[in-house]
């Protein structure tokens, strides 16, 4: 399903494959941005959480990813595919999800989240048939596409909060740095080879991890409980959330490179059993 690249690549190359790799996590990024004003501002139009543009951004994200499944997902659109299916996440809960979170929007979003993450566990066994490292990776970015959402806070906190669009913000602000290392990571995941992907695939890996650190602050603000116990918390349930992610992940990948070596000394075996016989 993945090709590889050129190993031949020039500056203008790599600006390209940089531009190709993050225009996902961007469209998935300008989602929330362009709602951010829409929903302070109450204008109407909005479904759910789902503004008529980020609307259009998410689908446009989807699109993408379906062209980059059809051209058999080649190395240069590796992030395209699971910001996708990170977009159809955001759209399915979207629509349930109003000014208020509550316990459906919660359900929903575990449900969706759930469905579409068998997809993509399936889908990085299968790309890790062209190395481990990007089948984790594939996963990765699956995972990290929650960091191009962020709330905000003068729609989606349930108390009354000062400095709502200054915490806003601040989210925002830390999402954009998160998608420049992420894509950062992804380039050097695509130009390197099997030992230094490996080494940049466990620093992508440890970006997964401090998602859940660095954005451990926004749901208790939001929920108006914020503190040192409920930032530990957050950032507590995000490891085991996405433990239990890489994890499943990891083992199943695991199984599947074994079996190919198995496979292939099998093959060996008779190839040699073969020519002997002859």
């Amino acid at each position: 399903m993945v090709t590889a690249l050129d190993p031949q690549t020039t500056p203008a190359d790599r600006t390209r494959l940089l531009i190709t790799l993050g225009t996902p996590f961007m469209l998935l990024f300008l989602s929330s941005l362009v709602a951010w004003p829409w929903r302070a501002l109450e204008i109407p139009g909005s479904v759910g959480s789902l503004t008529p543009p980020s609307f259009i951004l998410l689908i446009a994200t989807v699109a993408g990813s379906t062209f980059a499944l059809r051209r058999r997902l080649p190395l240069s659109m590796i992030t395209w595919l699971p910001a996708g299916q990170g977009a159809i996440v955001l759209l399915a809960t979207g629509f349930f999800t109003g000014g208020d979170a509550t316990e459906i929007t919660a359900i929903a979003f575990l449900i969706a989240y759930i469905l579409i993450y068998l997809i993509v566990l399936i889908l990085s066994v299968i790309i890790s048939n062209n190395g481990g490292q990007l089948g984790v990776s594939f996963v990765s970015f699956f995972i990290l596409t929650q960091a191009a959402r962020f709330p905000i806070f003068e729609v989606e906190s349930t108390t009354s909060l000062s400095w709502a669009p200054f915490f806003t913000f601040i989210a925002a602000l830390f999402s954009i740095c998160e998608i420049i290392v992420l894509v950062w990571l992804a380039r050097r995941i695509v130009e390197a080879d099997d030992r230094s992907g490996a080494k940049t695939t466990l620093l992508l890996v440890a970006l997964v991890v401090s998602h859940g650190i660095v954005a451990c602050w926004q749901d208790p603000l939001l929920r108006g409980t914020m503190g040192i116990a409920e930032m530990l918390e957050q950032s507590f349930r995000w490891l085991m959330l996405v433990g239990i992610q890489l994890g499943m992940a990891a083992v199943l990948i695991r199984f599947r490179i074994a079996h190919i070596r198995q496979e292939a000394q099998r093959q060996a075996l008779l190839a040699e059993g073969t020519n002997h016989n002859g």
